[in-house]
């Protein structure tokens, strides 16, 4: 997988369109405009500058060289990741996957891939990302045909997009129809990434009660983003949002620390103040506090009292686990433990993880 994955700007019409009508009716300094700009309209440098390698935040593969899989991961026991595109509707400027090669999926990568999930006894769930899977919409059915009929242990699969927010039009009616005809089978669920109030648009909306018209639940993962929505009234807006919209709250992240993405990331101690805010305030309901989480290199950490730790270098901590390499080994024996990591003396994991100052 040695093909190049050209990262450039990329914005829809539907988001232009929504941004220019943003600045008429709040103004470019805005908090509402300033959500829209500064998650996807790049900055001079960032557009001249070229990327030559595509190191990826977290390797997760699987024993590819023997069984012959491609575009599928594993990090977590129960759960499963396949990649099915490198579109997106748009190109957010902190996206994690932005090193990632591109994406083409054939008909013998779908017969390992099938092969591998029904085979394992851990695997009860799926989650189909990219880019995004909704603008496959053809393939998305397929495979998910697939994992119904030939994967019987998966009872959840998950499905990661932003076209709702991003291009609601683009929710193609086939996949409605294929959600409401299969939703008895196995539970469908739906990762939406929104990270705003004014995200959340009519069109919006409106898609997103289509989809759970159709017994799709609807969750959010968010990223907690400077200049985007870095204040306590813009999340509670958000969060009382979503709530309205019968929306799960999921993880608020801290951005990954990955190239050109410092401008999003503020200090941890910033990012834990937020959680004591928003979770401990009584501000919002019990039901919509996020978890307050990280992306390491070994995976995801939702942060507690004693997760993280002071390290010798200053722009860095140590982030305490408790994944096991015994355990990981098990669901995914090619898995190496990356150079951030190491072996606590309890058994478990501590993954460095460089801070946001």
């Amino acid at each position: 997988m040695n093909n190049k994955h050209n990262f450039n700007e990329v914005i829809s019409k539907y988001l232009q369109n929504l941004m220019c009508n943003t600045e008429k009716r709040y103004g470019k300094e805005s908090s509402e405009y300033k959500a829209l700009y500064y998650q996807y309209v790049k900055t001079d440098a960032e557009l001249m500058e070229m990327r030559e390698h595509n190191d990826k935040h977290y390797e997760a593969i699987v024993d590819c060289e023997q069984k012959g899989l491609r575009y599928i991961e594993r990090l977590y026991k129960r759960q499963a990741t396949i990649d099915l595109t490198t579109a997106c509707s748009a190109h957010c400027r902190y996206c994690l996957r932005q090193n990632y090669e591109s994406i083409s999926l054939n008909q013998e990568d779908e017969n390992a891939i099938m092969e591998y999930l029904a085979k394992d006894e851990y695997l009860k769930e799926i989650l189909i990302t990219g880019g995004d899977p909704l603008l496959v919409v053809d393939k998305l059915i397929h495979v998910m045909e697939r994992i119904i009929n030939e994967a019987p242990n998966i009872r959840i699969i998950r499905i990661g997009t932003r076209v709702p927010v991003q291009n609601p039009e683009q929710l193609d009616k086939k996949l409605l129809e294929f959600f409401n005809n299969n939703n008895k089978k196995v539970f469908f669920e739906i990762a939406l990434q929104i990270n705003h109030k004014i995200e959340l648009q009519s069109e919006t909306q409106r898609c997103i009660r289509e989809l759970q018209r159709v017994g799709v639940c609807i969750y959010a993962q968010n990223v907690l983003l400077k200049n985007v929505n870095s204040s306590m009234e813009t999340l509670i807006e958000l969060y009382d949002a979503l709530r309205y919209e019968h929306i799960e709250t999921h993880y608020l992240f801290h951005p990954v620390p990955i190239s050109r993405t410092a401008q999003f990331r503020m200090p941890l101690d910033e990012f834990l103040n937020f959680a004591r805010l928003l979770t401990s305030s009584g501000e919002i309901p019990g039901r919509s506090k996020p978890m307050f989480s990280l992306m390491t290199d070994i995976g995801k950490c939702t942060l507690y009292e004693g997760t993280l730790r002071k390290t010798n270098v200053k722009e860095y901590v140590d982030v305490k686990t408790a994944y096991r390499l015994e355990e990981r080994l098990k669901w995914n024996p090619q898995y190496k433990l990356p150079a951030s990591a190491r072996i606590a003396d309890d058994g478990t994991l501590i993954v460095r993880y460089m801070d946001g100052i």
